[in-house]
């Protein structure tokens, strides 16, 4: 096996569902990406786009280079760190039992951030090894986030991951 089949086979386009809770809001988000597997890390990316009313839009922005994120999950045994790129840009790692420091940076504001992680669950064993092959895949995280040590709510992430 060449190293692109090696790299296709390990790579596969998915349906994800991501539903957030924040103290006693929940918004839920279907977006299309992709899983890849590299090493003993998964890695889930997708493009996060930001309705018009959201955001501020730059006179140098394009429209389509304002609105849109790139998002990427590193997924391990025992950790998910969360990477923001784009107009918006922001690092958070979650590891349970732990604090982990990060950041948030857009084009007016930076700031440090700090998660307490509670909650790392997996509802099924992740296929670290073998085929990527899978009906389901589920990942769910709680944690508090602290900017300047000054907790700034409560949230729980579940995504729902499936092969599109």
């Amino acid at each position: 096996m060449t190293e692109h089949q090696r790299e296709a086979a390990d790579r596969l386009p998915v349906l994800i569902t991501i539903d957030s809770r924040q103290d006693d809001e929940r918004v839920t988000e279907h977006v299309r990406g992709d899983l890849y597997r590299k090493g003993s890390h998964f890695y889930i990316r997708y493009t996060e786009t930001q309705s018009q009313p959201e955001r501020v839009k730059r006179r140098s922005d394009s429209a389509e280079d304002a609105s849109r994120t790139q998002v990427t999950l590193k997924v391990s045994e025992n950790q998910v760190k969360l990477t923001r790129r784009g107009q918006v840009e922001a690092e958070q790692t979650f590891a349970l039992g732990a604090r982990q420091n990060g950041y948030y940076r857009s084009s007016a504001i930076r700031f440090p951030l700090t998660t307490a992680t509670s909650k790392l669950s997996w509802d099924k064993p992740w296929p670290f090894e073998g085929p990527l092959q899978f009906d389901e895949l589920r990942i769910a995280w709680s944690y508090q986030l602290y900017i300047e040590e000054r907790c700034t709510g409560k949230f729980n992430i579940r995504l729902r991951i499936t092969p599109a």
